[in-house]
């Protein structure tokens, strides 16, 4: 009898464990949409669809955890072990990885911007030099029309 409770109660600290370790990847994921807005500016009818979007990610995937874990039964335990890692996970971790996937995305942008302005420099040259090519040609074309 003791070897069976203890099964049960390691069972049951597994199934705890990974739902407060489903709630971390829950806000990180959120973390995603976060650092988008950050990058992106956009109004409340996007953000509003961003969020329908992940609380219907939420329920699909803690459903499926729930059936995969559990068999399907709903543990009180369970929803506490993700509400608390989606907790810790918004208060001590998502400020930093915002932050940091912010700037570095930032960066990138900014560089990207650099290097296509640089590079974009002998295009538009190029642009000009055949547009007026181009206007001789036309030109050369009236005259030669008008001449007949």
């Amino acid at each position: 009898m003791t070897g069976e409770i203890s099964r049960t109660i390691i069972r049951e600290g597994s199934l705890l464990a990974v739902s407060f370790l489903f709630g971390i990847v829950l806000m990180l994921l959120y973390d995603i949409f976060r650092i988008f807005r950050h990058i992106l500016k956009h109004g409340t009818f996007l953000t509003a669809m961003e969020d329908i979007l992940y609380w219907i990610i939420c329920a699909v995937g803690i459903f499926a955890m729930l059936y995969e874990e559990n068999d399907g039964l709903l543990r009180w335990f369970v929803i506490g072990g993700v509400v608390a890692g989606m907790l810790l996970e918004n208060n001590l971790i998502s400020p930093w990885v915002i932050f940091l996937f912010v700037k570095i995305i930032k960066a990138w942008l900014k560089a990207a911007g650099r290097i296509l302005h640089i590079a974009g420099k002998p295009a538009k040259k190029s642009g000009l030099f055949f547009k007026k090519e181009l206007k001789k040609i036309r030109k050369a074309i009236k005259i030669g029309l008008n001449k007949q």
